[in-house]
């Protein structure tokens, strides 16, 4: 965890230009097209990174909305933080296995790009659904394929090599573990979308 966490440290100030975020608004926005947010929502956005996802985020939820990201990286944090907006959001330097928050308190939880490097993904998920309200949606989103996405960060190497989305059926049978149920997948190239609601 030392390493990742210091990969992505080191990385911090340059990770959208090395992802071209700047050139892939479209696809932003369509990954938020994916998600079923609603004015008032309170939102937890996990492994926020440098925060791309959270001004379109704050608009989907307004003013009324409660938005929380969180990254196990501080210097991540610290470029999500330029990204404020007008009504704010809070920012928590926290891992995934052991979130600060009470059960049952949001509305919908978004990990973007994120699930491949959480070591204990199965503990992960169970956090996750601990923290989501009944009713509920958690999403699991990349803008890559398993096989794109895997092989994108087998050929990075280092500390990110093998952290690896698991295979479809893999990542269903762990979300029915954790108690989600009317689970949705779409593994497609340009698109990985998982889906559940805790009952």
């Amino acid at each position: 965890m030392e390493d990742l966490r210091a990969y992505f440290d080191r990385h911090a100030s340059s990770w959208d230009e090395m992802l071209r975020y700047h050139e892939r608004v479209s696809d932003l926005l369509e990954v938020m097209s994916w998600f079923n947010l609603a004015e008032g929502h309170w939102v937890l956005d996990v492994g926020t990174g440098t925060g791309i996802l959270l001004p379109q985020i704050r608009q989907a939820i307004g003013s009324k909305g409660m938005l929380v990201g969180f990254d196990f990286s501080f210097k991540m944090l610290e470029k999500a933080k330029l990204r404020q907006c007008p009504w704010g959001e809070i920012l928590i330097n926290a891992t995934v296995e052991s979130l600060p928050f009470q059960s049952g308190i949001f509305d919908q939880i978004i990990c973007f790009s994120a699930l491949p490097h959480f070591p204990n993904k199965l503990k992960a998920l169970l956090e996750m659904v601990r923290i989501l309200k009944s009713g509920g949606d958690l999403y699991i989103a990349h803008l890559k394929s398993v096989e794109e996405l895997n092989q994108f960060h087998q050929s990075i190497g280092g500390p990110v090599a093998n952290d690896l989305l698991p295979r479809p059926e893999r990542v269903r049978n762990m979300m029915i573990d954790s108690g989600l149920f009317e689970i949705k997948i779409i593994n497609q190239p340009g698109k990985f979308l998982a889906q559940g609601k805790k009952i």
